[in-house]
């Protein structure tokens, strides 16, 4: 079933097999002031964590694709949930801001820098540093 949903929601293009060995990144995943968790990359494998305030918020919604709160998630591909923040790498106006960036069309992390604060499809903010 996990196989049949994973294609399903693989965003074409967004493998991101191919990122630089040194590739390292650390997001900030935030809502208005509230600090919902953390985005790294690392050695070849993303992990997100939810921050000690939001865990201990009772109120608080765990993200669908993150549904435990207490849960460190890992994996070697971006999740849909971030990879959406990159717009289609098809589209000149992108290519040329993604070359006058000097990033590699594979390197999720550098794309993630580039475009991924803001997105029209959720109201959190990814913040890298």
């Amino acid at each position: 079933m996990i196989g049949i949903l994973k294609k399903i929601w693989k965003v074409e293009g967004m493998d991101f097999k191919d990122n630089p060995a040194d590739s390292q990144g650390v997001f900030r995943l935030v809502y208005g002031k509230q600090l919902i968790g953390v985005l790294t990359y690392s050695n070849g494998v993303w992990s997100f964590e939810y921050s000690s305030e939001f865990k201990r918020n009772s109120f608080a919604q765990p993200i669908m694709d993150f549904p435990v709160k207490e849960k460190k998630y890992t994996n070697e591909q971006l999740w849909p949930f971030f990879a959406t923040r990159i717009p289609s790498l098809n589209q000149p106006y992108q290519i040329k801001k993604i070359e006058q960036a000097n990033i590699s069309k594979n390197d999720s992390v550098g794309l993630l820098k580039l475009f991924g604060t803001e997105t029209i499809t959720n109201p959190f903010r990814l913040v890298a540093y």
